[in-house]
């Protein structure tokens, strides 16, 4: 029977465990039968921690167990779309930002443009190429400016001028330019010096207006004028006036005083990229006075009219 004992022992441990669960467990209760009223909830509740006074702490002498603590928050950024509004001036303006007035205009920059850059064939079967191009180099305030426009017909010669200026702007609109002109071409070449300012007009009409000083008492001056339509975001309609004026006739360059010559052009260009942009037209140039008489007497029209085409481009 020995080997039976350690089975019974076995049985008779299982069966104390099983009798000390069992008296572990909480008789039913019938909560319906208990009296509530008797019961001081009052006294169930867990005291309130102390009020705490952290003026006095000395948080120097805090132990925090070695454990690492939160880093200083850093100042918010402004959220997104909170600039100001104004111009500035109010209380917390631009500069709180980091942003102020002019910051960019110190920084240079440059750019080459040709308004105008094709052939032209007019009335009389005479093909030319045509150019009005400039240069500028400098800041938003101070430029180095050199402008140059004409043409070189086929086997009639050409006729042009070469400016360079100092521009500096006087307003947000307008720029007063100081330098000189070389006259090209047929004829002897004249020098000048020049003085003009150029800006845009309401309904953004630019004008270019220049007066010139030249060697023996010539003086002249030129006026400018443009105005781009958008027929289209890529199609453009470009009504264009220039006048010539001069004080004195200077016979070897054909030129007579007074209103000397005067054209109107109109070109029409797509853009096929802001930077180039083909462009066709057509151009009315009528001669006045004096230079009108230069012309006949050299076998020339006084007035003509040419059809263009060629590209506008810049970069």
């Amino acid at each position: 029977m020995k080997p039976l004992a350690p089975l019974m022992g076995l049985c008779a441990l299982s069966i104390t465990l099983a009798t000390t669960v069992a008296s572990a467990q909480p008789a039913d209760v019938d909560h319906g039968a208990m009296d509530h009223s008797g019961m001081d909830h009052g006294a169930a509740q867990a005291p309130a921690p102390a009020a705490t006074d952290h003026g006095n702490m000395d948080h120097g002498d805090m132990e925090h167990d070695g454990l690492p603590q939160a880093a200083p928050t850093a100042p918010a950024a402004p959220p997104v779309a909170s600039l100001p509004a104004s111009d500035g001036a109010a209380e917390r303006g631009y500069d709180s930002y980091g942003i102020h007035p002019h910051m960019m205009d110190d920084m240079p920059a440059w750019q080459v443009l040709f308004d105008k850059f094709g052939v032209s064939r007019n009335r009389d079967g005479q093909n030319a190429l045509q150019w009005d191009g400039r240069f500028w180099f400098g800041t938003a305030t101070d430029r180095l400016l050199v402008k140059s426009e004409g043409e070189r017909e086929n086997g009639e010669g050409s006729d042009g001028k070469v400016e360079a200026f100092w521009s500096h702007a006087v307003s947000p609109f307008w720029d007063l330019q100081l330098g000189a002109r070389r006259d090209i071409g047929n004829g002897p070449k004249r020098n000048w010096a020049a003085i003009g300012i150029e800006g845009v007009l309401p309904y953004n009409i630019e004008l270019e207006t220049t007066a010139y000083v030249g060697a023996s008492g010539r003086t002249a001056l030129a006026l400018k004028a443009e105005y781009d339509l958008l027929l289209t975001q890529r199609l453009i309609f470009t009504p264009e006036l220039e006048a010539s004026l001069y004080g004195k006739s200077d016979p070897a360059r054909g030129v007579g005083s007074g209103l000397s010559e005067g054209s109107l052009s109109f070109r029409l260009r797509y853009e096929v990229t802001r930077e180039f942009a083909p462009y066709i037209g057509v151009s009315f140039d009528r001669k006045f006075g004096q230079t009108a008489r230069y012309a006949s007497d050299a076998g020339a029209s006084r007035s003509q009219t040419a059809l263009m085409a060629g590209v506008r481009f810049w970069f």
